[in-house]
């Protein structure tokens, strides 16, 4: 019989010395039945004993009597040495195995050995009827269903499958398959099913959070658009500079720990060179990208706890399986003897619930961890991961009664059978998984996110950043400024280029209109003018028109006749600054207002407009479209004016009178109203923020052939003798 080895503990030992004294017994009783053994070999047939016989003639022939009671002490003393030899393997957690050896070439099979160890008796008839009481079935039973013969069946057994223990989980999802068995007061029973429903809501709220968009946050393609609208709109704004004149967009992309805007995009910035490994300036993709790798592993990582709850439930449930069934639970000495169908189906339905749960996280986490950009975030959120998986176990712990966790933790495990076929098929199955989930989550997920990451550094740093623009919301021009390339190098000194911004933005529409020193159509744009011809001019002239096209939303505009249908539009100023011959600037006589310097006109082109002056006669104009439309005009220019409608101020019906009259009577109503009762301008005199002087149209009526008029100089020549020209 094999040895067994031995703890160190006091225990062990006194186990040792038991079974030793049991065995002495069954040596003394051996012996006894040697003795007499002469009369039993009459009455039986002893094959292979292990024990040394005598022959049958030197036997001195007991009684029957004596006889059955050497056989039936000797089967209480294996029995009592059997069931003390399970406690001392038990108590020292060693398990007797018998597997095939190799010796050599050959293989030596010990089930051999230990056939010829076993004794098997068979009872014949006479030895029947020498031992009263007792049947030959009962004693070839009882040799059946010996020691031995359990043995070697284990080890038959085991030439081809393993037996594995499969323990009960300590965690709060074993509370539902030993409900019932353990000695508990109601409350903690109660209690324990509470933990069991708590459990489950909260891994399920767990899970459905980590699905819902506001968690996993939006797809990092949407910031690709962000990224483009803060560069087109933002990241060049000439407000947004420091003062050593350097773009926003350059310090976001360069890491400034200055900065106070856009901190978002910077940090943006910052993750993705992290991520990825990249340089400042660098934008191809680089050989070594920490951030997926660092993705990969935590990915991976992750994956293994959730396959090691799938192996933890699926041990339980086969377990479970192999478990007899009937109409009751049958537990004896902490194992199941037998288990009722309604358990088998509550421990089914709880596994399938944590298998659910476990898949859900295990998408939810992948997803997760996929669209964490930052590299000290990824490690931290996996722990947190798995933090979730492991809320049953927190709470067996931590709240379970005493009672039900000491009944739990008691439970002897379960033998399950594994056999090397189905040992490959489970390697196969890990591997086939493991293989899946890598490249799955590689190729589906980590690398369309990192040439996302490329694209979205390339619409937030990629091209010029140094440069700025500035619109003038008067003059309507947008300007643009060279910046420098970092806080330490620039191309200007500070002041120069802040005394240069300052020129250009704040200047006002008039100051502007008057830096023209001719028509910008007629001398440039048309094709009889002096400078049609000059490329460094039209060039100019074209960016204007560019300029002008794109404040008014036509930017495929290619000429002034394409945007005259804005001359007459209140915020059309750089559409009338370029298109001066277009909008009427050079002619005296059209629609008069907005035809001033402050609504875009240029003093050049008004100029000729006044020269144009010289050849009309001295009459007032009859009533035509040209003065129809002045005063059909009057109510909305007066509105946009004020910027607000004047239909609902009560002034509005003097504005209609006067508008009636004018419509009706022409020039003659200007003696009857002779200035604008809102806006106090004369209508000769006109307004230099609003219109030009009525007194081209109607110089009769304002008076032009007097001397010295105070706006002789938008009367026509025949109406006076001296006219003056402004210096």
């Amino acid at each position: 019989m094999a040895s067994v080895a031995l703890g160190s503990s006091s225990s062990a030992h006194h186990r040792a010395e038991e079974l030793d004294e049991g065995w002495g017994g069954v040596d003394r009783t051996a012996e006894e039945l040697d003795e007499g053994l002469e009369c039993i070999c009459k009455l039986a047939t002893v094959r292979e004993l292990e024990m040394p016989t005598k022959s049958a003639g030197s036997c001195t022939c007991p009684s029957t009597t004596g006889g059955h009671s050497l056989l039936a002490q000797l089967q209480s003393d294996m029995e009592r040495v059997l069931k003390r030899m399970e406690v001392v393997e038990t108590h020292l957690g060693l398990s007797e195995k018998l597997r095939v050896e190799r010796v050599g070439n050959q293989d030596v099979d010990d089930t051999k050995e230990v056939n010829q160890n076993v004794q098997v008796l068979e009872v014949s008839d006479a030895f029947k009827a020498a031992i009263p009481g007792v049947t030959g079935a009962e004693t070839a039973g009882k040799a059946k269903n010996g020691f031995w013969k359990r043995r070697l069946d284990e080890f038959r057994f085991s030439t081809t499958t393993t037996f594995s223990e499969v323990e009960f989980e300590h965690s709060v999802w074993s509370i539902p398959i030993v409900s019932g068995l353990t000695d508990v007061g109601w409350f903690d029973r109660l209690f324990a099913s509470m933990l069991v429903l708590l459990n489950l809501g909260m891994q399920t709220a767990f899970s459905w959070i980590l699905l819902t968009d506001a968690f996993i946050g939006e797809d990092f393609e949407a910031k690709v658009g962000s990224a483009k609208v803060w560069r087109t709109s933002i990241a060049h704004d000439h407000k947004y500079s420091d003062f050593a004149d350097t773009s926003l967009v350059s310090r976001v992309c360069s890491g400034d720990g200055a900065l106070i805007l856009s901190t978002i995009q910077a940090t943006l910035v910052t993750h993705i060179n992290s991520y990825l490994g990249l340089q400042e300036r660098h934008f191809a993709p680089s050989m070594f990208e920490p951030g997926v790798l660092l993705c990969m592993l935590c990915i991976l990582l992750w994956a293994l706890c959730v396959y090691k709850e799938y192996r933890r439930i699926f041990l339980e449930l086969e377990a479970a399986i192999g478990i007899p069934k009937s109409r009751r639970t049958v537990f004896r000495q902490n194992a199941f003897v037998s288990i009722s169908w309604g358990r088998f189906l509550m421990l089914l339905v709880t596994s399938l619930a944590r298998a659910l749960i476990a898949s859900v996280l295990l998408v939810a986490g992948i997803l997760w961890l996929a669209r964490t950009t930052s590299i000290q975030e990824l490690m931290l959120n996996a722990v947190a991961l798995n933090a979730i998986l492991d809320v049953d176990e927190f709470l067996f712990a931590g709240m379970v009664p005493i009672k039900t966790q000491h009944f739990i933790k008691e439970l002897q495990p379960i033998h399950v059978r594994y056999s090397r076929i189905r040992s490959q098929f489970e390697t196969l199955v890990h591997c086939i998984s493991l293989l899946l989930l890598v490249f799955t989550s590689y190729f589906l997920l980590l690398a369309p996110l990192s040439d996302t990451m490329l694209s979205v550094k390339h619409e937030l740093c990629g091209g010029n950043q140094t440069f700025v623009a500035a619109f003038n919301p008067d003059t309507q021009f947008t300007f643009g400024k060279v910046t420098a390339d970092s806080r330490y190098a620039r191309d200007l000194s500070s002041t120069e280029m802040a005394v240069q911004a300052q020129e250009d933005v704040a200047r006002t529409m008039k100051e502007e209109a008057a830096l023209y020193p001719f028509c910008t159509e007629t001398m440039i744009m048309q094709a009889d003018g002096p400078f049609y011809d000059d490329e460094a001019l039209q060039a100019i002239a074209r960016q204007l028109l560019n300029n002008a096209a794109a404040s008014v939303g036509r930017v495929d505009a290619q000429s002034c006749h394409e945007l005259r249908d804005f001359c007459t539009s209140p915020d059309a100023r750089l559409v009338r600054l370029v298109c001066g011959d277009t909008c009427g600037c050079t002619d005296p006589t059209s629609f008069a207002w907005y035809k001033v310097e402050s609504q875009g006109c240029t003093s050049a082109c008004l100029q000729v407009g006044r020269m144009t002056l010289q050849n009309r006669s001295c009459l007032d104009s009859p009533i035509d479209e040209i003065w129809s439309n002045f005063w059909n005009a009057y109510p909305s220019v007066l509105s946009g004016w004020f910027g607000r409608p004047i239909q609902s101020n009560r002034l509005y019906s003097l504005v209609q009178q006067t508008q009636q009259a004018m419509l009706d009577q022409g020039c003659a109503a200007l003696a009857q109203f002779p200035s604008d009762f809102l806006t106090g301008s004369v209508w000769c005199q006109g307004s230099s923020d609003l219109f030009w002087p009525l007194s081209s149209l109607c110089p009769q009526t304002c008076g032009c052939d007097v001397p010295d008029v105070p706006f002789a100089n938008y009367c026509p020549g025949s109406c006076v003798v001296y006219i003056r020209f402004p210096k």
